[in-house]
C-alpha cells in the first residue's frame, strides 16, 4: 500500500467519524504542516496553534476531499489557506524573528547540535522571508523549503504550473534583492 493509499484510508476513516484516524494523518503530515506554518507565519507559538487547528479542520473537512489530488497536496492546500487567512486577519503586521526557523524537526525537538552559524543563517533567511509579500513568501517556501513540485504547488494554490514558475521566478528575484540590500546595509560587499 502506497503512502497516498494509507493517507486516503485514514482520511476515509475520518469521514466515517473515527477521531483516532487524525492521529495517523498527524504522524504522516504533522512535521510538514508545522514547518510550513512556521515559515509562513514566522511565530513558533502561532505555528503550533495553527497546526492543531489545521488538523481539526482536516477531520471536519475530510468529506470534502474529492480525490482529484494526493492527500498530501490537499493537506498542504488547507495549511496554506489557513495561514494566509491568519496573515490577512492580523492585517499584515510584521512577522517576528524566531530562532530555529527552517529547522528540520526530528521528533519535535530542535537540533541541539546545530552550530551558531547555522542558527544565524536561519535567522537571516527567516527575516528575509518575513519581508516578502505573502504570495511570494508562500510560493517561495513551498518550492525552496518544502521542495514541492511545480505541479503540487499549482494544485495547492489553484494556479497553472506555468504561473507557478513565473511567480516563483519573481519571488526569487525579490528574495535576492532583499538579501543584497541587507548585505549592503551591513557593509558586506556583494558581487
Amino acid at each position: 500500500m502506497t503512502d497516498n493509499e494509507q493517507d486516503l484510508a485514514a482520511l476515509k476513516r475520518c469521514q466515517a467519524g473515527d477521531v483516532g484516524a487524525v492521529g495517523m494523518l498527524f504522524d504522516a503530515f504533522g512535521d510538514r504542516v508545522f514547518r510550513l506554518s512556521l515559515n509562513l507565519l514566522g511565530c513558533h507559538a502561532e505555528a503550533e496553534d495553527a497546526t492543531q487547528e489545521i488538523f481539526l479542520r482536516i477531520y471536519e473537512k475530510a468529506g470534502t476531499f474529492a480525490e482529484r489530488s494526493k492527500v498530501s497536496t490537499w493537506v498542504h492546500r488547507l495549511t496554506v489557506n489557513f495561514c494566509l487567512n491568519l496573515l490577512k486577519a492580523r492585517k499584515r503586521r510584521p512577522l517576528t524573528l524566531v530562532d530555529g526557523v527552517l529547522e528540520q524537526r526530528a521528533g519535535g525537538e530542535q537540533d541541539a547540535s546545530g552550530s551558531l552559524e547555522q542558527r544565524e543563517t536561519a535567522a537571516i533567511v527567516h527575516s528575509l522571508l518575513a519581508r516578502l509579500p505573502a504570495e511570494a513568501r508562500t510560493i517561495f517556501v513551498l518550492r525552496e523549503v518544502d521542495c514541492c513540485s511545480y505541479q503540487d504547488i499549482g494544485e495547492i494554490l489553484d494556479i497553472a504550473p506555468g504561473t507557478v514558475m513565473s511567480r516563483l521566478s519573481r519571488a526569487r528575484v525579490k528574495f535576492r534583492q532583499l538579501a543584497s540590500s541587507s548585505a549592503e546595509s551591513l557593509g558586506v560587499k556583494v558581487e
